[in-house]
Formats: structure tokens, sequence, C-alpha cells
């Protein structure tokens, strides 16, 4: 093909009015379903040399020329055969397949989940281990980064718990600064749940944030719809911007000497989604599970109904402390108040210790004081030996 297949893609009929009709819904899955059309295409010019494509392939399916669970596995045989395959192949590839999947679908061409379970196999995910990171690695990262966006982006990640691509969908309008802590209000069209929420972050990414909007507008006024970390004009979709962003975090990772990548794999171990799961950590440590997952934008307890001035309060009292990096002022209160609660905890054991003595101390004086008595009686009279020690004890009681 002369032109990129993408572009190839978008201009067939039936694949294009498919991804239109996705598109309604949301450009985000649009893109992924897209994506993988573009696998099928490349699976159907190898497999056909040319003669079928997206398009035809419909008809030909339809007619029952050809056998939809022989060509999708043949699709999976292909795409597991090429030499540039990781770890993470099992998992792209079921991406693709809900895609074409869909696209099938739309066109009356229906998939039986059974069916396709024992026609079509596709290997088996290898699950790795998430890579924890702390808040040593992250002010570890911070501190590498000169990058005035990119450190006010990341601490809103860091204190705030969003996904990465709501965090570039962010508007001037979108923020509220009048409030303590600052809220940030997270679109409904950018939120993986399609459920718009209010997320609050600390007042140490409020503050840095605060310096990167007054650079960024120093010499111009800003307007309410504005992203509030896009510089040009290339940058103007969230999307967009996320790959500049992402480029720039991982250039700062290798800087932090914390660029290692997972095994067999391109991803490596610490990415921007490592920042949303230490939010989720230290929130559901500090807090609770129900909180964190209201805060982080997931389905969680229909009872669990706290009012805002209640979960605002929460966050700024319980939470923001542990979601703060830099501040060198904050922190030390909060090694002082931790150094307080531990020598509070070492009086309450110390005086657990001294009344265990005591109380211990006691007792045995008076076991003593009990046995010298009954061995007093003995000897005075033997025949109080074959008396129950029970019997004997009444007459101390």
């Amino acid at each position: 093909m002369n032109e990129p297949i993408r572009i190839e893609v978008e201009r067939y009929t039936k694949s294009r009015g498919f991804l239109d009709s996705i598109g309604n819904n949301s450009i985000r899955t649009r893109n992924n379903y897209a994506t993988g059309l573009v696998h099928l295409q490349r699976f159907l010019c190898f497999q056909f040399n040319g003669e079928h494509n997206l398009d035809s392939i419909i008809d030909l399916i339809i007619g029952k020329q050809i056998n939809v669970y022989e060509l999708l596995d043949n699709f999976v045989s292909f795409e597991c055969s090429k030499k540039d395959q990781d770890r993470n192949k099992p998992q792209s590839l079921k991406t693709h397949l809900i895609g074409i999947k869909s696209y099938f679908a739309y066109y009356d061409i229906d998939i039986i989940p059974s069916k396709f379970k024992r026609k079509v196999k596709i290997p088996k995910t290898i699950v790795e281990k998430q890579e924890p990171i702390d808040a040593t690695d992250i002010r570890k990262i911070l501190l590498s980064c000169n990058n005035r966006r990119l450190k006010a982006y990341l601490l809103i990640l860091a204190s705030g718990g969003l996904r990465a691509v709501e965090g570039c969908a962010i508007r001037v309008k979108d923020i509220n600064f009048e409030v303590k802590p600052t809220t940030i209000h997270i679109r409904v069209e950018y939120a993986k749940t399609r459920v718009g929420r209010d997320i609050y972050i600390s007042d140490e990414a409020t503050g840095y944030l605060k310096q990167w909007l007054d650079w960024k507008y120093r010499e111009r006024s800003s307007s309410p719809n504005d992203l509030i970390f896009n510089i040009f004009s290339v940058e103007s979709k969230p999307e967009t911007l996320y790959v500049k962003l992402e480029a720039e975090f991982i250039k700062v990772l290798k800087i932090a000497g914390l660029d290692e990548r997972r095994e067999g794999m391109q991803r490596r171990k610490i990415t921007l989604h490592s920042l949303r799961r230490f939010v989720k950590t230290v929130l559901s440590d500090q807090v609770g599970g129900d909180y964190s997952e209201w805060f982080l934008g997931h389905i969680g307890s229909v009872y669990y109904t706290n009012k805002e001035s209640e979960r605002r309060e929460t966050y700024l009292t319980k939470c923001m402390k542990y979601l703060t990096f830099l501040d060198y002022v904050a922190l030390e209160a909060r090694g002082k108040s931790i150094e307080a609660k531990m020598s509070e905890k070492d009086r309450e054991m110390r005086a657990m210790k001294e009344k265990y003595d005591h109380d211990l101390q006691t007792m045995r004086k008076e076991t003593n004081a009990r046995f010298s008595q009954i061995m007093s009686m003995i000897r005075h009279n033997p025949k109080l030996t074959q008396v129950k020690p029970d019997a004997l004890l009444k007459n101390f009681s």
C-alpha cells in the first residue's frame, strides 16, 4: 500500500461507517477499534494477497463464502507469528479482537461466545505483578524534573489520582482555587467510566500549578476552555498532549535512574499510572476502600454517600499530608507528628509494662503469704494434709 494503512482503513465505506458510529459515543473507543481494524486489514492483505479488504470481507462472511471463526483463528495465528511480539501481546490481541468482533456485529455478523472460545485459540495473558512505587520514588522523580509543566502535571496525578488522559483534559474553568483543598472537575467525556467527578489536589500541587499557569499566561490572558497543559497548537487534543507528556516523563525517569523496563516487554516498570496506584494505596490505608474507590472514580458501594464537605475534610485532614512530596515544612510537621505519636505509644507501653510488673509482684506476694499460712497450719495440725487445698483456701478468702 502506498499510503498509511490507517488512512486507507478510514477510506473504506463500511469501516468508516462503523468507526463514525462508535465515535458518536467515545472518541477514545473509536481510536482503539480503528487500531484493531488496521491489524485486521494487514492480515487480509497477507491472507488474500490484496484481493480482499475490510469492505469486501463483510460480504464474503455474510454470503458464507468465508467462515468467520476460521478467519479470526487465522488472524490470531498471524498476529502471534510476528517477530516484534512481546509479553504484552496477548492482551493487545484481545483488545484488537474486541474491536474486530464489534465491527462484524455492526454488520449483523453474530459471533457466538461459546463457539468463538472453542474455535479461536488466544494465547494466555501473562499477568505480572505491578511494580510498587512509594513517596521516596515520587520525590526522586520530582527532584529530577526541571520542566515546569511536567512537574505540575505529575504533582496533580500524584495527589489527585487522575488517569493520565484525564489530567491532560483539564481546562482552566475545571479548576476551583477558591476552596481548600483545590478542586478539579473531571469531564465526563474523558472519564473512563463516563461519569464526571470532582477530585482534590494537595496544597503543594496547587502551588506548582499556579506557578505553571502564571508562567504560561505571562504574556497573554487565559480562556476558560484552554487546556491547562497545552502550549502548542499541535497539542490541542488531550490524547496528543498525553503522548508529549509521557515522552517527557520517560526522560525524567532516565535521569532519576528509574526507567527500568519490565522483563521481556517494552513497557517500563514505573509509568504515569503508577502515580494513580500510589494514591489508591494511600487513601485505602488512611481512610478506607470506599473512600478510595469513590475518589478514583471506580464503581464503589451505593451506600457510601458522605456529603461533599465531609469528603473534602477527610482529604484535607487525613490524606493530603501523605500526598505531599516536596513541601519540606509540611513533611517536617508530618515527621514531628509521627514522632509525637510514637513517643505517646512508647509512654503507653511503658505504663502498661509497669502496671503488669506491679500486678505480678502483688500477686506473687499474696500467693507466697497464703502458702506460708497453709504450711503453718499443717505443721500445727498434720491431719490437715488430708483436706483439699480449696477447703483450706476458704479460710483466707
